[in-house]
């Protein structure tokens, strides 16, 4: 599904459109509307999707400025403030403070008993001279969350405002009034920028940046209607790319190459699922293995080393695509790889050769972990990833 800026009279009015699945707009009006920021990081948007004119519109629960979810989004990313009055954003960059708006919003969408969870997926900004940028918010929020990260260890003004800013936007408790008030806080100890306030925060603090850009079109066409239409999503898809989403996010960065080489070394390099040891070599330019994130949204154990696993490019490429499931069996303090019954029938409709990979199931061998158990791969750690990808719509 999209949440999309319509004209409405002066001020634009955002519309939810699309489907998801089984999921259609009539399933998600008048229930509570929950934000993920984060994976297992849910806040209230104190909003609601309800018929208006026909049409399925946000609405607040309480009328409050820069309340709606697509500001809180924006505020969540170290975005500046967007406005809802395209007509009047004018430039040449994006994005300026409050000048410029929340165009579109993709969203992957699960409908709770009694609310509904929305996860951003790319945000669209644009202004009224057809300058249009898309970005990815899993790339983004592993960004902010490096922020937060770096600032948890210091005392200044500025650092106080970045946690005042994390606690409050990964807290489900938040008022729309905490949630303003922290960002402009933030705003304000940073001495009130019109730009981007992500990079400016990622220099003070020297922490890395990565592209963020997955497309931009300057050249005046307006295809926000290819966007938002007829938007179709298999829950499940929506799901494993969005954990392929963050995954990628967190392999970048000084931070990022540190705990490669800390999981290649507790590993000595070999594949935890093949058992094939593939360093480096004189005739190699990299190593045949790869450091793979868990939860790569672990909050400040990001880099942990039992955050990740040692794996064969192959290997990990499975994993990522969701044709591997690890889970750890506790009374014999063990792990377990599987291959879910849904991925063999998909692969068996398409002709796909499981062969290599049904042989790297069952019990992993001791010889495939790290020699010290300190660094195995943290069972709780598996367990959210494997509830997120198979309970989350429940």
């Amino acid at each position: 599904m999209n949440l999309t800026l319509r004209p409405s009279g002066g001020r634009g009015e955002y519309e939810l459109a699309g489907s998801q699945g089984d999921l259609h707009i009539p399933d998600v009006l008048d229930l509570p509307i929950l934000l993920e920021i984060l994976p297992e990081t849910e806040i209230n948007a104190h909003s609601r999707c309800k018929r208006k004119d026909g049409k399925p519109r946000i609405r607040l629960d309480k009328s409050v400025r820069n309340s709606h979810p697509s500001s809180i989004i924006a505020a969540a990313m170290l975005l500046p403030k967007p406005r809802r009055e395209k007509h009047a954003c004018h430039g040449k960059v994006l994005p300026e403070w409050n000048n410029f708006v929340v165009q579109t919003i993709r969203l992957d969408v699960v409908r709770r008993a009694t609310t509904v969870l929305i996860r951003p997926v790319i945000v669209r900004l644009e202004n009224a001279d057809g300058l249009k940028l898309d970005i990815r918010f899993a790339d983004r929020m592993e960004r902010v969350l490096r922020i937060w990260t770096a600032a948890a260890t210091k005392e200044d003004p500025l650092s106080l405002a970045v946690m005042e800013h994390a606690k409050v936007f990964t807290s489900p408790n938040s008022s729309q009034n905490e949630l303003t008030i922290s960002f402009a806080r933030l705003h304000k100890a940073m001495k009130s920028p019109e730009g981007d306030l992500l990079p400016l925060l990622e220099s003070q603090y020297l922490v890395g940046s990565s592209v963020e850009i997955d497309g931009q079109n300057d050249e005046g066409k307006d295809d926000s209607n290819e966007l938002v239409e007829n938007v179709v999503i298999d829950p499940a898809s929506a799901r494993a790319e969005r954990v392929r989403q963050w995954r990628l996010a967190a392999i970048r960065g000084h931070s990022a190459r540190v705990f490669r080489e800390n999981v290649r070394n507790a590993y000595d390099s070999r594949c935890m699922f093949s058992g094939q040891k593939m360093p480096r070599t004189s005739a190699t330019r990299s190593p045949g293995v790869d450091a793979a994130h868990i939860l790569p949204w672990s909050r400040f154990e990001i880099d942990s080393t039992r955050n990740g696993l040692c794996l064969s490019k192959q290997c990990h490429w499975a994993f990522d695509a969701g044709l591997f499931k690890l889970s750890h069996d506790s009374g014999e303090n063990s792990y377990v790889l599987s291959i879910p019954d849904s991925v063999k029938a998909a692969t068996l409709a398409a002709d796909f050769d499981l062969g290599i990979f049904e042989k790297m199931t069952g019990k992993i061998p001791l010889g495939n972990l790290p020699c010290d158990t300190k660094l195995w791969p943290e069972p709780t750690y598996l367990s959210k990833l494997n509830e997120f990808l198979e309970n989350d719509a429940a």
